[in-house]
């Protein structure tokens, strides 16, 4: 039976548990509760119905073998689900089993994340609150759309370089790069309306949308980028100093929110949002033409992913999928931990990081950090359960 915790009105984000055994879910329950509110589901289906009748989730665990609806039955609903709140759920799935071909297939299935069962309270809660604070922070990217385009002062002008002055910062930060050693990204996001009867190309959005998609771009880049809009319905965003993948998680976050954001009225009209990215290390010379090559190139796989109708990141392994004619899995949070495994980082940097509200570049580094972290973390658990009368 579907069971809720008494605290109705707590702040605390919401976590529902599925799994059919009771001792794992009351461990899960001893690991989070205090920090988080939680949930129960005794197999997929009641985890289906809790997530359909609950918008206050945050974040779904669940166990891969269920009855009634196993863990990739219900990832496979989640991800094809029409409301987006749902569709774009974090899943953080629970194996007692370190079976690649398992983890694999969970990933496929579209999971964000894979924990054992052994996972220990200090790890379990750091991966648990970034996600559920990736979810605020997409929530609030796609209401402040959906204010932007209803608002009465989006009209015809928008805030940003012109193209001209885009290129003369971007030249100069992309020289500063190539001298310093350090990267540099060029981020494409091309905009585009998809209709089940409408074929080829993606129609282009109302006025409105593009400006204020161009607005919340401007209010969130850092203020050493540069954005413009540079098309009818794109936009090119200059960014150095900056880890690729930290640049492509950006750009995947920027695209959700887009297309789910409420901004079209038309219920069978769809918004793709499909950026093309390219680093300086993808070229091989520092001439004068690269910034060129590399906005062209950004461009092009832009367009290729709006041609597809993908929406989400476009690099270089992404392009030779598609035009190879394959579909594109969505990359999970745990291939990017381990991507940025080697990435040496202190604890100061990792609270900077999060007083920045850069949520996803700490997930990058939480499971090398747990280990350091969890002795201060259980303290702090030991004392709050002490104080508690």
């Amino acid at each position: 039976m579907l069971t809720d915790t008494p605290a109705a009105l707590s702040l605390k984000p919401r976590i529902l548990i599925a799994d059919d055994s009771r001792i794992v879910r009351a461990t899960l329950i001893k690991h989070i509760e205090g920090m988080f509110e939680f949930r129960e589901a005794l197999d997929g289906e009641q985890a289906w119905e809790a997530l359909l009748i609950d918008p206050s989730i945050r974040v779904v665990i669940s166990d891969l073998t269920m009855p009634k609806l196993d863990g990739y039955g219900l990832l496979k609903r989640i991800r094809a689900s029409k409301i987006s709140r749902i569709r774009t759920m974090p899943v953080v799935v629970v194996s007692g089993s370190d079976e690649q071909a398992e983890r694999d297939r969970a990933k496929a299935a579209g999971a964000t994340d894979l924990i054992t069962k052994g996972i220990g309270t200090a790890q379990l809660l750091s991966r648990l609150d970034i996600l559920s604070k990736l979810v605020s922070t997409q929530n609030e990217f796609e209401r402040g759309l959906e204010a932007l385009v209803h608002s009465s002062d989006v009209g015809d002008h928008v805030e940003l370089p012109s193209p001209q002055e885009w290129a003369v910062r971007a030249e100069e930060m992309r020289s500063n790069a190539a001298r310093q050693n350090r990267n540099f990204v060029i981020l494409n996001a091309c905009i585009g309306l998809k209709h089940p009867e409408l074929d080829g190309y993606p129609a282009s959005p109302p006025l409105s949308v593009i400006n204020a998609i161009g607005q919340l771009l401007h209010r969130t880049v850092r203020l050493t980028d540069c954005v413009a809009r540079t098309g009818e319905n794109e936009f090119t965003i200059a960014t150095g100093s900056i880890h690729f993948d930290s640049a492509r998680n950006f750009a995947e976050r920027v695209c959700r929110a887009i297309a789910n954001a409420n901004l079209v009225g038309d219920g069978q009209m769809d918004l793709i949002a499909s950026c093309g990215v390219v680093s300086i290390a993808e070229c091989e010379s520092v001439a004068s033409g690269m910034l060129d090559e590399m906005r062209q190139l950004a461009r092009e796989r832009a367009l290729l992913g709006l041609q597809k109708g993908v929406t989400g990141v476009i690099g270089k392994d992404e392009e030779l999928l598609l035009k190879q004619g394959e579909s594109l899995l969505a990359q999970s949070l745990v291939e990017q931990q381990e991507k940025a495994a080697d990435l040496a980082i202190d604890l100061a940097t990792l609270l900077r990081w999060i007083k920045e509200g850069k949520e996803e570049q700490v997930l990058l580094h939480i499971n090398k950090l747990s280990a350091e972290l969890q002795p201060l973390l259980d303290l702090l658990l030991s004392r709050q359960k002490a104080d508690t009368p």
